[in-house]
């Protein structure tokens, strides 16, 4: 075999050794963010927290799949925190999840769940108060412009969009009505798409959002006193996430 042939050979073999490497890593990202989901949907803290403490080495990983996850397990346990009024958690969580994202998005400025999510983690800290508000919100809106710019018919996109205009103070435009708009269109969005069309071929992309799109919906329809329409979306909801404690308590409450 003549030395052309042995470094095309070799170079062939570095590529697969790489794809492999990558795809491996993606897999892991993928398994630990349906373990978030899941215990996040549960509401089981105590493994969302060892999950935290887990994958605490992948926010520093320079694989943008592990990176995303380890910021979305974040953003689950900054969720689970504020609800449980666990504001240093929640700050902690919170931090993480935007300084992860922002690594991820030096090497890959034009990943739109990157921006999408980090917008999410940085209102979350906005409605924690203090003085970091006004900043944390001013960012959270430049985040998103970020990623509506770049995928405005992304569900997952849409869906943290609707989060931010609903739970927005009104002050500084928030709307609950065009955040459940914003939701309807998620759910629109997530049943209308497939992987590899909308929501591209981005390393970052995880599936998860369209349980959550038809749940908030769901709140939406039953707010506004259509519990026909709102039984349907968290029966949708459960298809989709059949451990959403959240969305049985709401079926629950019709």
């Amino acid at each position: 075999m003549n030395k052309t042939l042995l470094a095309v050979v070799a170079s062939l073999g570095a590529l697969l050794s790489s794809v492999a490497t990558s795809l491996a890593a993606s897999g892991d990202g993928t398994a630990a963010a349906a373990r978030a989901q899941s215990a996040f949907f549960k509401g089981d803290a105590s493994s969302l927290q060892a999950l935290v403490t887990e994958l605490a080495p992948w926010g520093r990983s320079a694989d943008e799949a592990e990176q995303y996850a380890y910021a979305l397990v974040n953003f689950r346990w900054l969720q689970h925190s504020v609800r449980a009024k666990r504001d240093n958690d929640a700050k902690s969580a919170g931090g993480a999840c935007v300084a992860t994202l922002d690594t991820l998005l030096k090497r890959n400025p034009k990943s739109f769940e990157a921006h999408a999510l980090q917008s999410a983690c940085y209102g979350y800290l906005a409605n924690l108060g203090g003085m970091a508000a006004i900043r944390n919100g001013s960012r959270s809106g430049k985040s998103m412009e970020a990623a509506l710019a770049l995928a405005p018919q992304n569900p997952r996109v849409v869906l943290l969009d609707g989060f931010g205009v609903y739970f927005r103070p009104k002050f500084v435009g928030g709307d609950p009505l065009k955040g459940c708009q914003r939701f309807a269109e998620a759910v629109r969005l997530f049943g209308a798409t497939s992987v590899g069309t909308a929501l591209g071929s981005s390393p970052t992309v995880i599936e998860w959002g369209a349980a959550e799109a038809h749940y908030w919906q769901g709140r939406c329809q039953q707010q506004a006193g259509d519990a026909a329409a709102a039984k349907q979306s968290y029966q949708r909801a459960l298809v989709l996430a059949d451990d959403f404690v959240a969305a049985r308590s709401a079926l629950a409450s019709l």
